[in-house]
């Protein structure tokens, strides 16, 4: 006889859905934040100066994976305090800056410091979303179009 597991299908797809929404919560709240701090700040085309590439495709290439695979690893360590995260996240962003560096030309440096320092932001921006579910939409859809046809 086949037994069936005792798994709530409709939780498992809501919890997907939702880390998923954070992370693009999270990517877009870091982008408008990344936008906002251009503007005091020289750039050319959507491109800061001395970086490789634009900030939304930073973001969402690099960023993006590096920091779903900083969450894998703390799955897997089953950490859930904040300063873990934060010291995985800083390296995962050093390791996104070099990634962005190596296949995009810069200076390996100046792109992995920026990788940590946008990555730390990157995981704020997720721990204010888990806060605020309400405002997970808003982040992940409409303000970075927005900030896509300004900018």
């Amino acid at each position: 006889m086949n037994k069936m597991k005792d798994y709530d299908l409709p939780s498992v797809r809501l919890t997907a859905g939702m880390y998923a929404l954070t992370k693009l919560s999270a990517a877009g709240l870091t982008f408008i934040l990344v936008s906002i701090f251009m503007l005091g700040h020289g750039h050319e085309g959507g491109v800061p100066d001395g970086w490789p590439v634009s900030v939304p495709y930073a973001i969402y290439a690099y960023g993006l994976p590096a920091a779903i695979l900083a969450d894998a690893l703390l799955r897997m360590f089953r950490s859930t305090s904040l300063s873990p995260a934060l010291v995985l996240y800083a390296v995962a962003g050093y390791g996104a800056g070099l990634w962005l560096a190596s296949e995009q030309g810069g200076d390996a440096i100046s792109c992995g410091l920026t990788g940590l320092v946008v990555l730390l932001l990157f995981r704020l921006a997720q721990v204010a979303g888990e806060r605020y579910p309400l405002l997970l939409p808003v982040f992940a859809l409409f303000v970075p179009l927005l900030c896509l046809v300004l900018f």
